[in-house]
């Protein structure tokens, strides 16, 4: 378990480092918790993936490929089309992506 979330960790800082995306979106949603979620499901990311991946990283980048016109590369890279980007809610993508960082970061281990 513990090496499985070092893995996550590790998997979801690096794909934010290298595919941060706040830097080209403008969403204002996207700047402050939640996040352009509702505050109960921000609320339950920080407590079950909290200390897995840093919230104030991660969530942003999440919300600005869906509102706020970032780049989908690296959703796309995971097996993510935009009918589930623009179809799901924001916290199951959440959720999603980290499931899926996840089962790559297994894949290449």
């Amino acid at each position: 378990m513990i090496m499985q979330k070092n893995l996550l960790t590790l998997g979801a800082v690096a794909w934010l480092t290298t595919f941060g995306a706040t830097s080209q979106a403008d969403d204002a949603r996207c700047a402050v918790p939640p996040y352009g979620a509702p505050v109960q499901s921000f609320r339950a990311f920080v407590k079950n993936f909290g200390s897995l991946v840093p919230p104030a990283k991660f969530l942003p980048s999440i919300c600005q490929i869906k509102y706020g016109g970032a780049e989908r590369t690296p959703l796309y890279n995971l097996g993510f089309t935009d009918s589930d980007i623009d179809g799901k809610p924001l916290e199951d993508l959440w959720v999603e992506v980290l499931d899926a960082v996840r089962r790559l970061a297994i894949q290449t281990k």
